[in-house]
């Protein structure tokens, strides 16, 4: 077996798991219910789940396609498979947004109102057409709108694009120097924007930074682990533990700069995918297997979720008079109960995304994948390669 498809079959299982557990942080990150589990750092720092994806995504796609993007119908197949894997589930989640928002509408005409009017605000119009095409993180916004978490979609799947132009204007011998050079230039920007504008968000310019330095930073993981997987010292559960102490650490402390989280999860994701020692066995369990499997699913959907049960206890807050959202560091949150409580509510909204996210992921991701899969064969491939017309696929 050649080295190319002995490294197409790899199955990076302990990532995948990180990948799902990340996922679920992100999710009580924007859960606002005040227990126990709001107030830990590693959930208040929750956010940062979002640059270990970018380099997650540079060392998987790296992995998927380094020897595969070589030509035009390359390109053109890459783009349709990257398409497909991002956009089904973010036009379902943008659907539902659009039809709450309908019925938000419908609403004030019967007299009740929001803080925020309908198709106002970060949920306009103009933010609308700008998520269809995946630009909401790419032309500067005051901040995210709609899905707030599909920002770094956005961010994504232009830098898939930018990834796609490194390979096929660069030999592949060069390739490794062009993706350094593209390392650098976001490096350094991204550094800049952190040192010079600290109060720009995701949505005005740092996203789209964060994702194409996090992205060529796995790249060049990849690179590394092809050159070290077989070194002993890589190996082993110490070297697990010491990338599973950097995570603790990150999430638990969250450093101030971006740019230096993103360098350190490039460690903590080469160390993992050794696959050499027992967290990583371990980590190879169905659950979190599943639980990456999902972790899109989740990622999507839970701000829906969040959302829906945030506007209900307002509602019920306001007809009742009861006192079910306080001031908590300057920041609105659920409190109708003692702390424990709040901990039992956010593990049913945990299970709430989890079931939704089970549903997603065989209707609309598996699906949509799937459809695009082969449009990308018809389309991209050579013509003997076609599917015969007569079959009607």
């Amino acid at each position: 077996m050649d080295n190319s498809m002995e490294e197409r079959q790899v199955r990076f299982d302990a990532l995948d798991s990180w990948r799902g557990i990340a996922a679920l942080v992100v999710a009580l990150f924007h859960f606002q219910a005040q227990g126990y589990f709001y107030d830990l750092p590693i959930i208040r720092h929750g956010n940062l789940a979002v640059p270990f994806f970018f380099v997650l995504s540079g060392f998987v796609i790296t992995h998927a396609y380094r020897r595969s993007l070589n030509d035009r119908g390359d390109g053109i197949r890459f783009v349709i498979r990257r398409f497909g894997r991002l956009y089904p589930l973010h036009f379902f989640t943008l659907l539902v947004l659009v039809a709450l928002e309908t019925l938000k509408l419908v609403a004030t005409h019967f007299g009740f109102n929001s803080s925020e009017g309908p198709f106002q605000n970060s949920n306009s119009v103009t933010a609308l057409v700008a998520n269809l095409f995946l630009l909401h993180a790419v032309i500067p916004f005051p901040d995210v709108s709609w899905n707030a978490a599909s920002w770094s979609i956005s961010t994504e799947f232009y830098t898939y694009l930018i990834f796609l132009a490194v390979y096929l204007a660069t030999p592949p011998q060069r390739r490794i120097l062009s993706a350094f050079i593209m390392f650098c230039v976001a490096g350094c920007f991204l550094l800049y924007l952190e040192l010079t504008v600290p109060g720009l968000n995701v949505a005005s310019g740092m996203g789209m930074a964060q994702c194409v330095f996090g992205f060529f930073a796995g790249n060049l993981t990849y690179e590394a682990y092809l050159r070290l997987r077989d070194r002993p010292l890589f190996l082993g559960t110490l070297p697990e533990l010491v990338a599973t102490a950097m995570m603790v650490l990150l999430f638990w402390f969250k450093p101030r700069f971006i740019s230096g989280d993103i360098l350190a999860f490039g460690v903590v994701i080469l160390l993992f995918a050794m696959q050499g020692g027992a967290i990583s066995r371990w980590m190879s369990n169905r659950v979190l297997q599943r639980l990456g499997e999902l972790s899109y699913s989740i990622y999507l959907l839970h701000f829906i979720v969040f959302a829906l049960l945030f506007v209900a206890i307002r509602l019920v807050q306001a007809k009742t008079g009861w006192s079910l959202l306080t001031l908590h560091d300057g920041m609105e949150v659920m409190k109708f109960g003692p702390l424990w409580l709040m901990d039992l509510v956010a593990l049913a909204y945990v299970g709430v995304v989890l079931v939704l996210a089970m549903i997603t992921y065989r209707w609309i991701e598996v699906p949509g994948r799937r459809y695009f899969n082969r449009v990308a064969n018809r389309i991209g491939a050579p013509a003997a390669m076609k599917p015969a017309a007569s079959r009607g696929v």
